[in-house]
């Protein structure tokens, strides 16, 4: 009964390792297809940085940092996010939306009179690089998240290859040892009963 039952646990491991698996292998293809647009969007929040600081540099010097500090608490710093999940083999990932985060000039809550072009570029290449970084902010949550499945998934792969389905080969092994090893003595005390007899 104990061999039998080994038998079942033996295959129900070797059916988890391999479900496992599948799911690291899909984990790591979703990993993949999120590593080129993570590179493509910080390479781009680079680019949009400099242009937003030399923006920035050019209105400081022209406007003044007065004009600019006016000018922002008009605006606001409210931004609407919303927040969903998406579930990836079980995994829950993160998902965020911001929302209306370019506006039109009219929407900023300043003057266009008292404003001057300067100002209303900063602000708007300051949108432009606020909405890349929240393009990037559930991308890398969602690589940080897939990541730490991956490493957990490995590591139940592991346990199962490397120790579970081992050990049930050992006692399967030492279960069967034991059952010849009592055969052979029950054939033994049959022939010195037979022998006996004569």
């Amino acid at each position: 009964m104990n061999l039998l039952a080994r038998k079942r646990q033996l295959v129900i491991a070797k059916q988890g390792a391999d479900l496992l698996r599948k799911k690291r292998d899909a984990l790591l293809r979703e990993f993949q297809k999120l590593l080129l647009p993570i590179v493509e969007t910080h390479r781009e929040i680079d680019r949009q940085a400099k242009r937003a600081i030399g923006v920035l540099s050019l209105a400081l010097g022209y406007d003044g940092p007065e004009a600019l500090r006016s000018a922002a608490l008009s605006i606001g710093s409210k931004i609407n996010v919303k927040k969903t999940e998406v579930k990836v083999w079980g995994v829950r990932i993160p998902e965020l939306k911001a929302e209306n985060l370019i506006k039109k000039s009219k929407e900023r809550g300043y003057s266009l009179i008292t404003v001057t072009s300067r100002i209303d570029l900063t602000a708007s290449v300051y949108e432009r690089l606020i909405q890349k970084i929240f393009e990037l902010v559930p991308l890398e949550a969602k690589l940080k998240k897939l990541g730490g499945e991956i490493r957990k998934t490995s590591r139940r792969v592991n346990t199962l290859e490397q120790r579970v389905i081992p050990q049930i080969i050992a006692e399967m092994k030492f279960i069967r040892q034991v059952l010849e090893d009592r055969e052979r003595e029950d054939k033994f005390r049959l022939k010195r009963l037979k022998a006996k007899k004569r």
